[in-house]
């Protein structure tokens, strides 16, 4: 009798690891799946963000009285241009990008599928809504 339920519980225990390491690699399979739809949603909102950043450095250093039109592709993201950086707020996630300016631009919330004006007027980059 004892050694029949020594067999089982060494089964058992051997059944249980066994079940143990595929868990583990399931959970690690859809962990390397998230961090690839991660990297993507990242990806989407550096693109848009370097768009903008585009369009400001390009008003900054053209200077006084240039100007640039700008619409922002439709999406589920936000943009929070200050002095010296821009924010995009993405699917939960935030990419930061560098300007030129440092100073000199007026802080804006931009919206996706909107349209703006980009002006330089004596330095200060102001950014006016369109639609």
């Amino acid at each position: 009798m004892m050694d029949e339920r020594g067999v089982l519980s060494a089964d058992l225990l051997f059944a249980t690891l066994i079940a143990v390491l595929v868990i583990a690699g399931m959970v690690s399979l859809v962990d390397s799946e998230l961090s690839k739809t991660q990297t993507g949603e990242l990806g989407k909102a550096r693109m848009v963000g370097e768009r903008v950043a585009e369009a400001v450095n390009t008003v900054y250093i053209n200077g006084p009285g240039y100007e640039v039109n700008l619409t922002l592709p439709n999406g589920t993201y936000t943009i929070n241009v200050m002095n010296g950086t821009i924010k995009v707020y993405y699917g939960g996630y935030a990419v930061s990008l560098n300007l030129v300016p440092k100073s000199g631009v007026v802080p804006a919330n931009l919206s996706a599928g909107s349209s703006y004006n980009l002006k330089n007027e004596n330095g200060t980059i102001k950014i006016t809504k369109i639609t």
